[in-house]
């Protein structure tokens, strides 16, 4: 099974960058990023007058996000367990891949030349329920994401489950703490993620413009991945 992990910040963890996730013959590790701190981040607001600019995260009231991880377990339960055994501090929101009305993914795997960004769009409650967009909107998103890895700019992309098969793991004092979802705050919430790679932020803010995304009015995040 495909997952994404988003790796968040642990008010108990250590200082300085998290460690890296120790591997596992149980499970794959397609991409690893950690990423810039919020500050770095611009916000891209959709409103029905155009979108607007921000400085920060579209995850403002909860967990601050610091990385994005993309494996291949067996099972959820055997995701959860290898998460479970990561170091001290540690905290992860795991979460099954995939778009539920069928649009397809970017495999990982491309290496990049330029320097790399994430973009995630934040959830809502139709993202949570699961509800399909317009079919010409799905086939839109696919040809943009298509013609984004034929110019070289999209390294990997992959909507993200209802969080009701998501789980949350956090490591502090030698323990992993486990809860299941749904996790109710959805505007804290992540319903899809794009890996590309550009020379500035400026042009992945250009193209995080243009894109058709499946919400009628999203908020879409841009951050530079670190090392």
């Amino acid at each position: 099974m495909r997952f994404v992990i988003l790796r968040q910040a642990d008010a108990g963890g250590p200082a300085g960058p998290a460690p890296a996730l120790t591997p596992s013959p149980a499970v794959t590790i397609h991409e690893a990023a950690d990423l810039a701190p919020p500050g770095d981040a611009v916000r891209i607001v959709f409103t029905g007058d155009g979108t607007r600019e921000e400085a920060g995260s579209i995850l403002r009231d909860g967990p601050a996000l610091t990385g994005i991880a993309v494996i291949e377990a067996p099972s959820r339960e055997d995701a959860v367990a290898w998460l479970s055994l990561q170091p001290e501090g540690t905290a992860f929101e795991l979460r099954e891949t995939g778009c539920a009305a069928g649009l397809e993914g970017v495999e990982p795997g491309a290496k990049a030349s330029r320097p790399r960004f994430l973009v995630v769009v934040r959830a809502d409650a139709d993202t949570e329920a699961e509800r399909a967009p317009p079919a010409e909107r799905l086939q839109r998103m696919g040809q943009r994401n298509d013609e984004a890895v034929r110019d070289g700019l999209l390294l990997a992309a992959d909507g993200l489950r209802s969080s009701a098969n998501g789980v949350r793991v956090s490591v502090r004092s030698g323990r992993a703490r486990v809860v299941d979802g749904p996790f109710t705050e959805a505007k804290e919430l992540v319903a899809g993620f794009w890996l590309v790679q550009a020379d500035t932020i400026g042009e992945v803010v250009a193209w995080v413009r243009r894109y058709p995304y499946a919400m009628d009015l999203p908020e879409v995040e841009v951050r530079p991945v670190v090392g």
